[in-house]
């Protein structure tokens, strides 16, 4: 057992990925401060305009996108280092979570928990849309018939 540890403690690759994992720490961090700042612009522009504003949603999702890469690298859930060892996540070809991050011959692709859910699920039949009854209901002030109370 003690050998295990001393040889994981001598792999320069473990030390390398340390390594990263500092740097990206401070980048997380960075990161943090300009999403902070996305947010107070938008909620500003908000109050000002009525409504939000594109770019600052843009940016903010690549932010975001950002730092879930981050974040999975940072607990092992990645092996893929992020922006600036490859391409920043572009915030526009992305369609809701799912992101596909391109990195040499590797690819990763994101899924959400109900995208996921909703590909493993056999494929059901939609139900038939129910009929709107036409049948006029009675009025009030108008008195109800033997034919109608039937």
């Amino acid at each position: 057992m003690s050998d295990d540890i001393v040889e994981n403690l001598t792999r320069p690759e473990q030390w390398l990925r340390v390594l990263f994992m500092a740097a990206l720490v401070v980048a997380l961090y960075v990161v943090g401060l300009m999403l902070t700042l996305v947010t107070v612009g938008q909620v500003l522009f908000s109050l000002v305009t009525g409504s939000d504003n594109g770019n600052l949603r843009a940016l903010g999702k690549s932010l975001t996108l950002y730092v879930r890469q981050i974040l999975d690298f940072l607990t092992y859930n990645s092996e893929i280092k992020p922006f600036p060892f490859s391409p920043y996540p572009d915030s526009n070809g992305a369609e809701g979570d799912t992101e596909t991050e391109e990195a040499g011959d590797d690819a990763e692709v994101w899924v959400t928990d109900s995208e996921r859910a909703s590909a493993d699920a056999t494929p059901k039949s939609a139900p038939a849309p129910r009929k709107r009854s036409t049948r006029k209901k009675p009025d009030a002030t108008e008195p109800a018939t033997d034919a109608e109370e039937a």
